[in-house]
């Protein structure tokens, strides 16, 4: 009896060590993982322009998207290149379903100017496509992602 007392103690030491430990993890994590999203942009806003952005390229209106872009995105950045992509994956996720979750967050660029980044799940026929879309307090279009 007194042998497992001890060996309880034990391990009860051990957790209590090991308790701040994980806090100071979970608090260094949280404040890494998440940013708010600045007062520059309205939330439904960048949530309702993002998923504009996905039904053009959904209809295949692929110059739509373009217009939404800045100046330095649509540089890098073709029509034709856009319409390449997109079609070759349409190609494998088939007919869309619906959007199965909305997420934004804030971001700052290399420059510190503000972001709102938008990561959008799709559900198609054949897979979900998750599109991760970054605008700039113009609301422009300054990043497109297709995963």
């Amino acid at each position: 009896m007194e042998k497992k007392m001890k060996e309880r103690n034990k391990n009860f030491k051990k957790e209590w060590i090991l308790l701040p430990l994980c806090l100071i993890i979970v608090f260094v994590l949280a404040g890494c993982s998440s940013t708010k999203l600045s007062d520059a942009f309205d939330k439904e806003t960048v949530k309702s322009t993002a998923q504009t952005a996905i039904d053009y390229l959904i209809a295949g209106e692929y110059g739509e998207v373009m217009a939404m872009m800045n100046e330095t995105v649509k540089e890098g950045l073709t029509e034709e290149a856009l319409t390449t992509n997109v079609e070759a994956m349409n190609e494998l996720t088939g007919a869309f379903k619906e959007y199965k979750s909305v997420a934004v967050i804030g971001q700052k660029d290399s420059e510190g100017t503000d972001m709102a980044v938008v990561v959008i799940v799709a559900v198609f026929e054949n897979q979900n496509v998750t599109y991760t879309i970054s605008f700039n307090t113009n609301m422009e279009i300054v990043g497109l992602w297709m995963k």
